[in-house]
């Protein structure tokens, strides 16, 4: 993973933020993450040890050199002691401890005045207890989940986003039809237009309508631009959310090549629209039923079903490192793992250019 990420460039993958890679004791005595650029990486070290252990010391060193780390806050008071004045984060894993027991863990740890992580939020009900209770980071995959606490109506003008979503996601949509269909969005009209005509895209003539951007750009690329735009708009969810669509979007389109006369554009829907329950808030199912999507899309979407449901599932479990479930197919890792790179690459790069 380290070689892999060296190689790389972690500069299109993360952008301005930063890398947390898992270290193990083996890899760190190896000096393995000394391949990757420091000024991006967060050195994750959440085994146990005790101040008289090698580890120690060799994590004290990388401290005291200026590296950022994370340690467990389930260690002994003496190994944190140790680094009580390196200004390291402490990560907490909220669903090992019981409620009543991670407020009184985390009212110890902060007495050391260092961020607290909390680990593995995979709910909005497990972030808003942790905010709650004063941690200052959250890792887990709460964003990517319906944030429903009881069945509730969906907003219109989030169904009508939606609906147009699935709409631009038509593999038969005439050009005339896509006009219409942005046209009659004021602002993301003018969104797009605005783009169309930035330094950004650099056409050699400027872009006066929507018809004339699709004749200039064409249909596939617009089609992607007009849904960033749309899932961006969506103000009372993370961006990261949107980048997450992004990259599932491509991730299965790039697997889908490996296949013979498949569709493309399903694969690449299916990926894009595979987060509208979290954008709802309601279930994959009663979201999915006010969508105007082909079969293939829906089965993949509620079930995972054919071979773009397939495609979905591989690039889910490689998202949540569910390496046991990381297989498209038969094909190898190595493709797999090229593929889940470049798509996120290209996320970035999009949703910057395009919301900068």
């Amino acid at each position: 993973m380290f070689s892999m990420l060296s190689d790389t460039g972690l500069d299109p993958i993360v952008g301005s933020h930063s890398c947390f890679v898992n270290v193990t004791p083996e890899s760190l005595a190896e000096g393995l993450w000394k391949k990757i650029p420091a000024d991006k990486i967060v050195l994750c070290y959440l085994n146990d040890f005790t101040p008289e252990d090698a580890v120690a010391q060799e994590l004290l060193k990388l401290a005291r050199a200026g590296s950022r780390i994370v340690l467990s806050g389930q260690l002994n008071p003496g190994s944190l002691d140790l680094f009580a004045d390196r200004s390291p984060v402490l990560k907490l894993d909220v669903t090992s401890i019981a409620p009543e027991d991670l407020e009184k863990k985390f009212s110890e740890l902060r007495r050391y005045k260092v961020p607290l992580l909390a680990g593995n939020v995979d709910t909005y009900d497990d972030l808003e207890f942790c905010q709650s209770l004063g941690f200052d980071l959250f890792e887990g995959r709460f964003i990517a989940r319906s944030a429903a606490h009881e069945e509730k109506q969906i907003p219109v003008n989030r169904l009508t986003m939606m609906r147009v979503l699935a709409q631009l996601q038509d593999p038969e949509l005439s050009l005339p039809d896509l006009e219409k269909t942005i046209s009659l969005d004021a602002a993301l009209s003018y969104k797009l237009l605005s783009y169309s005509n930035s330094a950004a895209v650099s056409l050699p003539r400027k872009v006066s309508s929507v018809g004339h951007a699709v004749r200039l750009i064409g249909v596939q690329m617009l089609r992607t631009w007009t849904s960033v735009l749309l899932l961006s708009s969506v103000d009372d969810k993370p961006r990261e959310l949107m980048t997450i669509s992004l990259v599932r979007a491509r991730m299965c389109e790039l697997l889908s090549e490996s296949l013979k006369n498949a569709q493309k554009d399903a694969f690449f829907s299916a990926g894009l629209l595979s987060v509208i329950d979290a954008l709802l808030d309601c279930p994959m199912e009663k979201a999915v039923a006010h969508l105007p999507l082909i079969d293939e899309v829906k089965a993949a979407l509620i079930d995972r079903s054919g071979p773009v449901g397939q495609a979905l599932r591989c690039t889910i479990a490689y998202e949540n490192a569910d390496w046991d479930n990381v297989q498209f197919y038969g094909m190898a890792p190595a493709p797999i793992r090229e593929a889940y790179m470049e798509s996120i690459a290209w996320a970035r790069r999009l949703s910057s250019g395009l919301l900068a």
